[in-house]
């Protein structure tokens, strides 16, 4: 397949991208790569890896729309010539321009990678104006995307307040752009005295002011510590000139290193790494590259930041804006030197179970559908007459089955009152969300402690009826009608269930789920869940108009005599998963 990955500055692609990138060529793909700069270092790295590198017209920083429109031009050239089956676009700009190009010229799967809101969303930043001319950019970039994937768990919040995006969008939270934790390797901590190592651009809302002004504080209270600050000066509207870091370096309060495109020798000198920020981050790529390199961490309570810190074993998280709170967290380190090697080693291990770059792109790949070339197949259990049958049959059962449906709505309102659907968020074709509907079997009821009480004290006698006959799920027949189910396939879950992760969950979801299954008709509440992903599996495989006839009979007769186990259904799927492995 042809993959396009924009990004808004070259280093990127090889620093935070490069293993994503490698594997996408290893898995057998066409990968181009495209940013701003003339960056021929990078272009070589990249034609080493197998990727061709394509320049872009790109303002990173800049709000000028003539300037804007010309990156949209060139991304709309570039997605028409190329026609790419898959793009992918990281941080602003590129999210917002790559995606109108593919709604205006792509026919491939777009993907968001939003790796941090950025400085207009960072609180006290920006013009409302602004907020809402690029939230509504957002919204046009993202209306179609596959998924958009966000590095913590505050984003997704925020973007549905902002209106970014609705119910509707498939959002995957993914452990930040991961980290190399064979390049990134646990270094001693130093034992020459202590140093805190702050890496960032220079900007203001990354808490460049309250890390001096820490330093400032800790050496009126006596504290000997070396302050260094490691990175490159910035032409965002917050950024920070050389003056004024020379004035900082002259005062003898931080020890300016300027920029670098390797900072393990920094963090192997470093004794704890600090990063104030408030500006609004995905997930810091400098705090798992110093938590893999065994270094606590000092940062703030905020969005980004606060993920991969658990409050006093690999890190202290202080409040944002709070200079004397630094101070006060840097100088616990000072005063017991212990600290920072018991935390350190903390912070090692988290970074190896959770942010390994090799478990992140595998994530990253998976839902995609670039990591196996099975994934690639097309759709083989559902063609266009399988979809004509699925409208023909959903319409006529809605109008057929309107007067029981109409009996069994006043029912559940005289015995449950308002509302009498339940509704639910679950996971559609390729991982889509889509809102499930069907009547409501269970009460409201709470215990004493006001938690809602068990499902089988809310059940009501109705529900149980409903449940055993499957009449509360006739509203899903309009599922079927609008193209969010199928009539037969994998029963649709919840899309944070474990079971629709990695290459089994992309398998399962390259089919619309259905009103009824091949794990429905072999005993269903009777099977584990591994039992049933492997049937669902078996189904994508196997899928065939007759199996779907046999299906619906099955299922006429599952209503009749209730569910059963069918053993021999189960043990030749097992055979079938044993034999493709060995």
């Amino acid at each position: 397949m042809k993959v396009i990955v924009v990004a808004s500055l070259a280093y990127s692609l090889v620093n935070f991208r490069g293993a994503l990138l490698a594997a996408m060529v290893k898995a057998g793909h066409s990968v181009i790569a495209c940013a701003p700069e003339a960056d021929a270092e990078i272009s070589a790295q990249l034609a080493e890896m197998g990727v061709e590198y394509r320049r872009i017209v790109m303002r990173r920083t800049g709000t000028n729309p003539l300037s804007d429109l010309a990156t949209l031009a060139a991304l709309v050239s570039l997605v028409r010539k190329e026609r790419p089956d898959v793009l992918l676009a990281y941080t602003q700009k590129p999210i917002i321009y790559a995606g109108i190009a593919m709604r205006l010229a792509g026919h491939g799967r777009y993907y968001a990678m939003v790796s941090g809101l950025g400085h207009v969303f960072t609180p006290g930043a920006g013009s409302s104006l602004l907020r809402a001319i690029v939230s509504r950019l957002y919204r046009m970039a993202v209306a179609r995307a596959e998924a958009v994937f966000v590095f913590n768990s505050d984003d997704r919040g925020e973007m549905l307040r902002l209106g970014i995006i609705d119910h509707r969008h498939r959002v995957v939270q993914v452990p930040g752009s991961g980290v190399d934790i064979g390049r990134f390797s646990a270094r001693p901590v130093p034992d020459d005295g202590i140093c805190f190592l702050m890496v960032a651009r220079l900007l203001r809302d990354k808490g460049l002011c309250e890390f001096v002004e820490a330093a400032r504080l800790l050496r009126a209270r006596g504290v000997e510590a070396r302050f260094q600050l490691l990175g490159p000066l910035d032409t965002n509207p917050t950024g920070i000139g050389r003056a004024e870091v020379g004035a900082w370096h002259a005062e003898g309060l931080v020890e300016y290193l300027g920029e670098t495109r390797d900072v393990t020798p920094f963090l192997a000198r470093a004794t704890v790494f600090v990063l104030p920020s408030y500006y609004r981050e995905g997930l810091p790529r400098t705090i798992l590259e110093a938590m893999a390199t065994a270094r606590a961490v000092i940062t703030t309570d905020m969005p980004g930041c606060r993920e991969p810190i658990v409050e006093g074993v690999n890190g202290f998280l202080v409040p944002p804006r709070d200079a004397l709170a630094l101070a006060d967290a840097m100088e616990r380190f000072a005063r017991d030197p212990r600290l920072a090697v018991i935390m350190g080693a903390a912070a090692r291990r988290i970074a190896e179970a959770k942010y390994a770059v090799a478990k992140v792109n595998g994530l990253l790949l998976s839902t995609m559908r670039l990591d196996d070339a099975s994934l690639q197949t097309p759709e083989a259990p559902r063609g266009i007459g399988r979809r004509l049958f699925d409208i023909a049959v959903s319409a006529l059962g809605l109008v057929a089955l309107a007067p029981l449906g109409l009996i069994i709505a006043v029912l559940v309102a005289l015995s449950m009152g308002s509302p009498i659907m339940f509704t639910q968020t679950r996971s559609g074709r390729n991982g889509r969300p889509f809102q499930l509907r069907k009547f409501r079997t269970m009460t409201q009821i709470h215990g004493p402690d006001g938690e809602l009480a068990s499902d089988e004290a809310r059940i009501t006698r109705l529900g149980r009826a409903l449940r055993r006959f499957r009449l509360d799920e006739l509203p899903q027949l309009y599922n079927v009608l609008k193209g969010d189910m199928s009539l037969i396939g994998p029963r649709p879950m919840l899309p944070e269930s474990k079971l629709l992760q990695g290459e089994a969950g992309a398998i399962r979801g390259l089919v619309r789920p259905g009103l009824t299954g091949w794990a429905q008709v072999n005993g269903n509440t009777l099977l584990t869940e591994e039992e049933k992903l492997s049937l669902d599996l078996w189904y994508v495989g196997h899928g065939s108009w007759r199996l779907d006839c046999q299906i619906l009979f099955r299922t006429f007769l599952v209503l009749l005599r209730g569910e059963r186990l069918n053993h021999p259904a189960i043990r030749s799927v097992y055979a079938g998963n044993a034999r493709r492995r060995g």
